[in-house]
């Protein structure tokens, strides 16, 4: 244990006062606690309680100088169930806890009205999950011997402890499901189910809320050659193709009109297998009625993919093929498509679109729905949105028949399970959202699959960071000093500064300085010339201070002078836009190191120790096997151009002559690439015989046609088991190799975690094939009924739009902008603002990359035209005939003209107000 983690434990103690029973965790502790320790803290709660119980714990812990204990601590709260205790300390982040506490409050509040009104045996099943089991079996001890009203009492004592974060709205269901008069009492609006926010630096490809995965459509011939899956079906419907037998294995229970998820590895054929599935369908539809087919696939790239490989395959043999993307939605009627097509494949939110606005009555119009990449049925996913439409019809008695349902994945995950009991509950939730009695794997015709699928050695490479790094010595010390002048702009808004525990260069710096950004936006005073004053260098001061942290990433894992290149390129925009006084002594306090930065950028012995191990790794490989064909996959859009200009400039390994993969979507540094851009880099790295290396962000693993490759390099990149199958299986060919490459030893031990949770999703799913189909149907219906109370429990009327009118502020210097009434919605999702006094409140500057994109000309880039904030509101475009502003919400603050209250939003669709369509007939003449 270090310094720092002792120190943070014991500054933190209060937490794990509050929540920890150290007698439920002691005997895990027992290698480093002697006996009588252990005796000296069992009796400290049996007469003072579990709080002094638990400081004793800690005095103890904190005097251990074992080396190992610190780990086997948080093994032992993961261990009896304290996760988010676990999560907490192992991040030494605590706000998670912190939110709880208004609830602990209340609960104190009401805990005499609890005991009276609630029997606890009642609503314990469904509160289980929010406590530790020993404290559910001690609940059930003390309403037998003492009766409920101890048992209330000792429920309310366990919840007050609790660390689940979702606990709060749990009791609330819990009371509403049993009728408990006490729900009345138990308020819980803006209690949110906690979710994983993302972070928005939107430089980073993966989500921390919920990551989509998707694997490539996979080459469906028989020969083993590698190709295109279009390639594949256009070299092969001369004839009808002959699948192989555990491709037949795998298609025989949905062939039945069984509802089937087919798991099976990323290479072995499934969309074949769903084309299979399809024909028979088609053929063998009830005599009079006709089968109707939708398939659907999530990311564009591969709803293309899939579009043509269907078109092709179905085509010939009679039937009508239509795709529709949000792409081509405007351009199509989806009525006339679904009553004239045989097969139509779809992005899913098209289907959830066409739902919700009533263009398709219910999904009774199908009767066979596929759903690509079917782990993703959970959450807010289209997937779950569009089963949610099923079950509801299934569960409600809606008259008309339902689609057969196919789902196809490399995997079905196993969640947060920790053993094959809670990795089939996990499964088994997966069957329940897609209505499925059977999981179809490989099981007669293994010997077949191993010789057209291969699994890659896996190797692991743990390097050390750098020894000495005066960069992010330097770069540290500049951020403490922007820190230090940003705490004496405001005496309130400093105390934002003062929270001790961040570490510079990481993402929970990034964290903690967007939501210091974010508070700085709505910060009021009654003299609003000192507000604009103050938000407008707090404004500075937190753009600064992420330019230097990501910098410190970037550094850590390529090279300091691609860091020094994005800083001098920032403080360069700077200097060519306002350039007021707060900015020129930023500029000038880092211009006053950059001699010495410049330095140690160019310094040899200061290479990162990390790209000299992907030196080595990509020489030895390449010497080996000189037609080797890599995929490199890096977190951000910032490390694959770092990384494409470090091999380029590396004379032994420029030969490889780098591609680059990354998604399409815009980042705060640059636009994403196109679908061209992208069909381009993934055609030159198939075709070309010098192209040897793609460097990609998550996109390569998300569901776009990889041509077969033989080494797969995970530079610091890690997800879920999910994620990890899916990476994995990009490296097909035979003798094919995986590298994790980093210099922590957690992701490391998460990539371990995930092979662990991959054997137990495999022994998982093979004791569910044990299940007679009585047993396993009844288990998926009982967790789709507890899932739609859930679900209707929880469903809240959209909120009426707010018809007052607002101002908005630049979210800068909060400079006047506008008023709401002014703004109108141009084709769906774009906002401009009407009359000429708008438009001298901000400045065009010619737009660095015009683009003709639908019916827009984007010309020019407009800001804020108070010259001493010059923030970036939009874009100036041409629409049709017409000259107009397009603003972005996150550039704003929303004012309350009554009440004086400032308010942010992220995003239009959060922004409930009164809208207006686009009218020409309002434009100026």
């Amino acid at each position: 244990m270090t310094a720092e983690q002792r120190q943070n434990l014991q500054a933190f103690r209060d937490y794990v006062r509050k929540t920890l029973d150290p007698t439920y965790i002691l005997s895990y502790m027992g290698p480093w606690l002697q006996d009588e320790v252990v005796q000296f803290i069992q009796a400290e709660k049996n007469n003072k309680g579990p709080m002094e119980a638990a400081s004793l714990f800690l005095q103890y812990l904190l005097q251990l100088q074992t080396e190992g204990w610190f780990r086997a601590f948080l093994d032992a709260l993961y261990s009896a169930g304290y996760c988010g205790l676990y999560e907490a300390i192992e991040s030494w982040d605590f706000q998670k806890l912190e939110k709880l506490e208004e609830h602990r409050l209340l609960l104190q509040r009401l805990q005499p009205e609890f005991k009276t009104r609630i029997n606890p045996t009642d609503i314990l099943p469904e509160l289980s999950e929010c406590l530790i089991n020993q404290e559910c079996e001690e609940i059930k001890q003390i309403c037998f011997t003492k009766g409920m009203m101890a048992g209330a009492e000792k429920m309310v004592e366990c919840l007050l402890r609790s660390d689940k974060e979702n606990w709060p709205k749990v009791l609330k269901l819990a009371l509403e499901k049993e009728n408990s008069t006490f729900s009345e009492l138990w308020i819980v609006e803006g209690f949110k189910m906690v979710e994983s926010k993302a972070v928005e630096d939107d430089d980073t490809e993966t989500s921390s809320i919920q990551i989509f995965i998707q694997e490539e459509p996979e080459c469906q011939v028989l020969s083993q050659n590698p190709c295109t899956p279009s390639e594949a079906f256009s070299n092969n419907f001369n004839g009808p193709l002959k699948p192989r037998n555990y491709q037949l294995e795998l298609a025989l229970p949905a062939e039945k009109g069984k509802n089937t998820i087919i798991c099976a590895p990323t290479g072995c054929g499934k969309t074949f297998v769903s084309l299979l599935i399809c024909e028979h369908h088609l053929k063998t539809s009830p005599h009079g009625g006709k089968g109707k087919v939708v398939f659907f696939a999530n990311q564009i790239p591969v709803y293309e993919q899939q579009a043509t490989v269907f078109s092709r395959y179905f085509e010939r043999l009679g039937y009508s093929v239509a795709g529709v993307s949000g792409a081509t939605t405007d351009n199509v009627s989806m009525q006339d498509i679904i009553e004239n097509k045989d097969i139509i494949i779809l992005t899913p939110q098209i289907l959830v679109n066409s739902l919700n606005d009533g263009t398709i009555p219910s999904l009774s119009v199908f009767t066979l729905m596929i759903f690509d990449e079917c782990h993703n049925t959970s959450k807010h996913h289209p997937y779950n949105q569009i089963m949610f439409r099923y079950l509801d019809h299934k569960l409600g008695g809606s008259p008309g028949p339902l689609p057969q349902v196919i789902g196809l994945t490399a995997s079905v995950g196993v969640g947060d399970a920790k053993t094959v009991e809670e990795a089939m509950l996990h499964i088994c939730k997966l069957c329940a959202a897609l209505d499925t009695s059977v999981i179809a794997t490989v099981r007669d015709n293994l010997e077949e699959l191993e010789q057209f699928v291969y699994k890659p050695q896996k190797f692991f490479r743990k390097v050390e960071s750098r020894t000495t790094n005066t960069f992010k010595s330097i770069i540290s010390q500049l951020m403490k000093e922007t820190e230090g002048l940003a705490k004496n702009v405001s005496e309130e808004l400093g105390k934002l500064f003062q929270i001790q525990n961040r570490e510079f260069g990481t993402q929970r710096y990034e964290q903690w300085i967007v939501a210091v950004h974010k508070a700085c936006m709505v910060f009021q005073m009654p003299d609003k010339e000192k507000e604009s004053s103050i938000c407008r260098a707090l404004f500075l001061y937190t753009s600064h201070l992420r330019k230097y942290n990501d910098a410190l990433i970037i550094s850590e894992h390529a090279q300091m002078k691609d860091a020094l290149n994005y800083l001098k390129a920032f403080f360069q925009d700077v200097k060519n836009a306002a350039f007021d006084e707060t900015e020129q002594d930023l500029t000038r306090r880092f211009e006053e190191k950059l001699e010495e930065l410049e330095e140690i950028s160019k310094d040899p012995s200061n290479e990162n120790p990390k790209l000299r191990d992907l030196y080595l790794i990509l020489q030895e490989e390449y010497h080996l096997k000189p037609e080797t064909k890599t995929i490199l996959f890096v977190k951000t859009r910032a490390l694959v151009d770092a990384l494409k200009k470090w091999i380029e400039e590396n004379p032994a390994l420029s030969f490889l002559k780098p591609g680059i993969l990354t998604g399409r979507g815009k980042t705060n540094q640059a636009t994403g690439m196109t679908l061209p851009a992208q069909k381009c880099a993934l055609e030159a790295f198939r075709a070309s015989g010098d192209n040897n290396i793609l460097i990609a962000t998550s996109v390569a693993d998300e569901g776009i046609d990889i041509a077969q490759c033989n080494l797969v390099i995970l530079y610091e990149y890690v997800g879920n088991v999910i994620k990890m199958i899916q990476t994995r299986g990009r490296g097909r060919a035979r003798d094919s190799k995986c590298f994790l490459l980093t210099s922590n030893a957690d992701v490391i031990e998460k990539e371990k975690v995930n092979m662990f949770k991959e054997k137990i999703m495999n022994e998982s799913i093979s004791m569910l094939q044990t299940w007679d189909e009585m047993k396993f149907e009844k288990t998926v219906q009982r967790i789709q009924l507890d899932e739609k109370f859930i679900r209707d429990s929880q469903r809240k009327p959209q909120p009426a739009p707010d018809k007052e009118n607002k101002k908005l502020l630049c979210g800068k210097c909060k400079a006047f902008a506008c008023y709401t009434a002014d703004i109108r919605v141009v084709e769906k999702s774009h906002y401009t603002v009407l009359g000429n006094a708008f438009k001298e409140r901000f400045v065009s500057k010619p737009h660095p990359k015009p683009k003709i994109y639908d019916s827009f000309e984007k010309k020019a880039k407009i800001f804020c035209a108070i010259q001493k904030c010059c923030h970036d509101w939009g874009i100036h475009v041409k629409y049709k005939t017409f000259e107009i502003p397009v603003i972005k919400i996150e550039s704003f603050v929303v004012e309350d003209i009554a009440s004086g209250v400032q308010r942010r939003h992220a995003k239009w669709k959060d922004f409930h107000f009164e809208r207006v369509q686009f009218d020409p007939a309002e434009m100026p003449i």
